[in-house]
């Protein structure tokens, strides 16, 4: 999926543009590509948006969670997971992303973007 295509740093901002794309310097953007992660005090942080482009085989840590995680999860919750799980893991229900979480001694600290999630 991600094989075609070239790499762009815009800010602190990583991008995935297709390779036929032409040069956008000088350009205001909205988003010039799949955002693909941040980078933060000399660390990447996955974006959303790269979760969601993922499938669970795509990503080097997937938990499928129950219907109860989830739930939990999409509220902004933290979730249990692998005690083996260290750093970033690709959250699922029923074979769909649903978003990044970070795992530590068996939880998954939730990284769901906070304007999505359920209030209530």
């Amino acid at each position: 999926m991600f094989a075609h295509g070239r790499m762009e740093l815009f800010g602190d901002s990583l991008y995935l543009l297709p390779a036929a794309a032409p040069s956008l310097a000088g350009l205001k953007l909205l988003r010039s590509g799949l955002q693909l992660g941040t980078l933060k005090k000399n660390r990447f942080e996955p974006a959303h948006a790269l979760a969601k482009a993922l499938k669970p085989s795509q990503a080097c840590q997937s938990l499928s969670c129950s219907y109860e995680d989830a739930n939990r999860y999409l509220h902004g919750e933290t979730i249990a997971c692998d005690p083996s799980f260290k750093g970033w893991v690709l959250v699922t229900v029923d074979n769909c992303t649903l978003g990044w979480g970070k795992a530590q001694n068996g939880m998954l600290k939730n990284h769901y973007p906070k304007g999505l999630r359920i209030m209530g």
